[in-house]
């Protein structure tokens, strides 16, 4: 069910507690977290640009947070897709022509479990909701440790009769100005439309005042992240995650997404280019990731 509005009161929030670190999660405005934050001995840290806001619309979310990407990440060109030799239209991001970033970010989430340093999430979305023509469920589950470790889990379970195209993804904006993390191949895009793969010879990445977007493959699932001084965070991944988006916008956060396929890969994939990272779910079969983000000083000085 796609609400009216994204509803991140605190009332209908979670804060999960543990030492000098803290972090709230909105159930009831697409499952995402709005903020995590750590009491250094520098001072306070947000490491995630924080949603202060406490309703908007699903199409016009605040960028901010760390968000769930199911079940596709990213775009799929004109909201229009190639799948089993047929044309597939789904809904496009209100005042776009594109699908964006998939369903799951805009949903309203059931609480399954929580405690003071844990939230387990659910969410199902219905055959035909948003065009969508497959039955699917999504579990999250988000672990804070005492010592700032932060734990995303996703599983993804196709709940339909049919084979269903699929990926997962994690959207962070990171306040942090810089990234080091080795890939093979940085994807040509046009408006943010990925093209065709070529080799990576860059590994460190800097937010600057400009807008700029990569498409990375051939990554191993690590990233090292920095902030002008103090620590960093070590990023790194469990489960098929072979694709990282980096992303600035305007020098304002800096996105390190890890995700399953690059952008509009089930198109892609159609039109025979390799290395989309593209997966089909049978039915009843579930794809799971993970993502660990860890407080490591070292980072910073690394990277």
């Amino acid at each position: 069910m796609m609400p009216a509005l994204m509803d991140a009161a605190p009332p209908r929030c979670l804060t999960l507690r543990q030492g000098p670190h803290r972090l709230r999660v909105a159930p009831s405005a697409g499952g995402r977290i709005l903020d995590w934050t750590s009491e250094l001995p520098e001072g306070p840290r947000d490491w995630l640009a924080p949603i202060q806001v406490q309703e908007w619309l699903p199409h016009e979310w605040p960028k901010g947070g760390l968000f769930p990407l199911a079940p596709f990440s990213n775009r799929i060109r004109d909201a229009r897709m190639r799948w089993t030799g047929a044309t597939i239209d789904i809904a496009p991001l209100t005042g776009q022509a594109h699908a964006l970033h998939g369903q799951a970010q805009r949903m309203i989430w059931d609480v399954l479990d929580a405690t003071d340093g844990s939230a387990t999430l659910g969410a199902r979305h219905a055959n035909g909701e948003d065009g969508w023509p497959w039955t699917w469920s999504l579990r999250q589950i988000i672990r804070l440790a005492d010592d700032g470790q932060l734990d995303i889990e996703l599983a993804l379970t196709n709940e339909d009769t049919q084979p269903m195209p699929a990926g997962l993804g994690l959207h962070p904006y990171f306040t942090a100005d810089r990234v080091r993390a080795s890939a093979g191949l940085d994807w040509a895009h046009e408006q943010e439309l990925a093209l065709f793969p070529r080799p990576n010879r860059q590994d460190r990445w800097l937010r600057t005042n400009g807008t700029w977007t990569h498409y990375l493959s051939e990554w191993a699932g690590s990233a090292d992240i920095g902030w002008p001084d103090g620590p960093g965070l070590a990023l790194r991944t469990r489960g098929p995650l072979d694709h990282l988006v980096l992303h600035c916008n305007a020098g304002c956060y800096l996105c390190v997404e890890p995700v399953t396929h690059v952008c509009n890969a089930v198109n892609l994939a159609a039109h025979g280019i390799p290395g989309t990272g593209l997966r089909t779910l049978a039915p009843d079969e579930t794809l799971t990731v993970g993502m660990t983000l860890r407080i490591q000083s070292e980072a910073a000085r690394a990277v």
